[in-house]
């Protein structure tokens, strides 16, 4: 699928996806790993040590940074850490972070500021380039991101670019923005990892043209910073 590096200094490596799965060796800091599968929450990635085919097992995505040599995404970086990142439950429970990455916009309410079950993937990408002194589009309409920087082919796609979707569904239309990772074989869904995906930030497949969970997506752009 593809390559990560470990972040942490000494990374658990579990028999199942899971803090509580059972331990079974560590990764230290740096090591290149490959992927090999997603779990069904998209925070745990199965891996295997480049090389070295015993060292398989699962981590958490959050410690591991996709990885591409010479490719440089410090956006990627961030928004990496913060994966489980997810609406808490009830309308007045309200998940601080995602609040946080509301408010780096200016084109919502003070009311919808103040709400984490507020469309926010655009808000969490405005909020991870910020993080690297770039600037982002500051609006929370996600299709805001299709005017923004350059153009790329999806053919030149690359890791931490950003992808811009159409979509449409029975309950209204809109959009959705997230970071690139992979295409699938048949080069009809593409990987991401971005915000407000089932409600959390998350490793996620989506179609290039197609239907997910009753919506339909339709790649707009590929953008790079």
């Amino acid at each position: 699928m593809f390559q990560v590096i470990v972040q942490a200094d000494s990374l658990h490596r579990r028999q199942a996806p899971g803090s509580t799965a059972d331990s079974i060796g560590f990764f230290a800091k740096a090591t290149v790993l490959q992927v090999l599968g997603i779990d069904s929450s998209g925070t745990w990635l199965q891996v295997q040590e480049v090389g070295k085919p015993v060292n398989t097992g699962w981590c958490s995505a959050r410690y591991l940074v996709p990885h591409i040599a010479g490719v440089k995404a410090p956006w990627l970086e961030i928004a990496v850490k913060e994966i489980g990142v997810k609406e808490f439950p009830g309308a007045d429970n309200n998940h601080p972070r995602i609040l946080q990455y509301l408010a780096t916009v200016n084109d919502l309410s003070a009311i919808d500021k103040l709400r984490d079950e507020t469309a926010w993937c655009s808000c969490f990408m405005n909020w991870c380039i910020e993080q690297t002194g770039l600037f982002g589009t500051g609006s929370a309409w996600a299709k805001s991101w299709g005017n923004w920087r350059s153009q790329v082919a999806l053919a030149g796609a690359q890791i931490g670019d950003i992808a811009v979707f159409d979509r449409s569904s029975a309950a209204g239309a809109g959009g959705h923005v997230a970071m690139f990772i992979a295409m699938d074989s048949g080069k009809q869904n593409m990987l991401v990892v971005g915000g407000n995906q089932t409600d959390s930030i998350r490793y996620a497949w989506y179609p290039l043209d197609g239907m997910l969970a009753g919506t339909t997506y339709r790649l707009l752009s590929v953008r790079r910073p």
